[in-house]
C-alpha cells in the first residue's frame, strides 16, 4: 500500500526548494541577468577578434611496392608528427601559409597525423584559409612520398634488373624459333636421304618444342614481375578527394552562447547557496 505520509513529504521538499530558488533569483535577478549577458559579451568581443582558421580532414592511403608496406604505419604516424618533417614539408609550400609567420606556424603546430585502418591515415591541419590547407596535406603527401622513395628504389631496381634480363632471354628465344621455323633449315640438301631427313625433322621440331617452353616460361615469368611492380601492387602514398574543408574560428556567436549559459548556472548555484536577501 502506497505511504501518503511518504508522497506528501517529497512534494512538501520539492515545493519548498522551488520556492527557495525563486525568492533567491526574484532578489538578485539583475545580477542573475546581467552577469551572463556580460559574460557572454566579452567572449563574443574576444572570439570574434581572433584571426580567420580553417581546419582540413583528409585520408590518405600508404603506399607499398610489391604489395608490402614501404614501412609500417605506426612508424609512418611517428615520422609525419616530428618537427622536422612537418618543417621539411611546410617550408616547402610556400604559399601553404600565405607568407605569414604566424600562418606558418599555425600550420605545423596544428598538423596531426592517426591511423584510421591498415592502410589508411587520418590527417589534419589548420590554416588560415581553404587554399592553405589542402595545400598543406599535399604537401605533407609530396614529403611522405619523397622519403619513401628511397626506401622503394632498391626494391623495385632488383625488380627492374630481373625484368631486363628475361626480357633480354624472350629476344633471344625468339630469335631461335625464328631461325628453327625457317624454311632453310628443314630443306633437304643433295646428301641427305629419306630417312636422315626425317630424323633432322623430328630433331628440329623437338627443338622447337623445348624452346616453346622456355619462351612461355619466361613470358610468364616476366608477367609475374611487371604485376609486382604494377598499380595494383605497388603506389605511393595517395591523398583521397574528399578533403573536408571547415572554418572553426572565429565562431563567437555559438561561443558567446555556451560562455553565457556556464556563467548562469555559476550564477544560479550562487545564488542558492546564499541566504537570499529579505524584502
Amino acid at each position: 500500500m502506497r505511504n501518503p505520509t511518504a508522497s506528501i513529504s517529497t512534494v512538501a521538499y520539492v515545493g519548498g526548494m522551488l520556492g527557495y530558488l525563486a525568492r533567491a533569483i526574484k532578489f538578485r535577478a539583475k545580477a542573475i541577468v546581467l552577469i551572463p549577458l556580460a559574460a557572454a559579451l566579452v567572449v563574443f568581443v574576444v572570439d570574434w577578434m581572433r584571426p580567420i582558421v580553417y581546419a582540413a580532414d583528409a585520408l590518405v592511403r600508404v603506399g607499398r611496392v610489391d604489395g608490402a608496406e614501404v614501412a609500417p604505419i605506426s612508424s609512418i604516424v611517428f615520422q609525419m608528427n616530428s618537427m622536422s618533417f612537418k618543417r621539411r614539408a611546410f617550408e616547402a609550400a610556400g604559399s601553404s601559409a600565405d607568407g605569414d609567420a604566424k600562418a606558418r606556424q599555425l600550420v605545423l603546430d596544428s598538423f596531426n597525423v592517426r591511423p584510421a585502418s591498415s592502410e589508411m591515415l587520418a590527417l589534419f591541419v589548420g590554416a588560415p584559409s581553404e587554399q592553405a590547407a589542402t595545400e598543406a596535406l599535399q604537401a605533407a603527401v609530396r614529403t611522405l612520398n619523397a622519403d619513401q622513395d628511397k626506401i622503394r628504389a632498391p626494391a623495385l631496381s632488383e625488380i627492374n634488373t630481373r625484368i631486363a634480363l628475361i626480357d633480354s632471354n624472350i629476344a633471344s628465344l625468339t630469335r631461335v624459333r625464328e631461325a628453327l621455323s625457317s624454311p632453310e633449315s628443314i630443306a633437304p640438301s643433295a646428301e641427305n636421304d629419306p630417312a636422315s631427313l626425317i630424323l633432322r625433322r623430328i630433331w628440329l621440331l623437338d627443338l622447337i618444342a623445348r624452346n616453346e617452353e622456355k619462351l612461355v616460361e619466361a613470358t610468364n615469368d616476366r608477367r609475374a614481375l611487371a604485376e609486382r611492380i604494377g598499380p595494383s601492387r605497388t603506389y605511393p602514398a595517395t591523398l583521397s578527394d574528399d578533403v573536408t574543408v571547415r572554418k572553426i574560428s572565429p565562431n563567437p556567436l555559438r561561443r558567446a552562447i555556451f560562455a553565457g549559459a556556464i556563467v548562469l548556472l555559476i550564477v544560479l548555484v550562487y545564488a542558492m547557496l546564499r541566504k537570499p536577501i529579505s524584502a
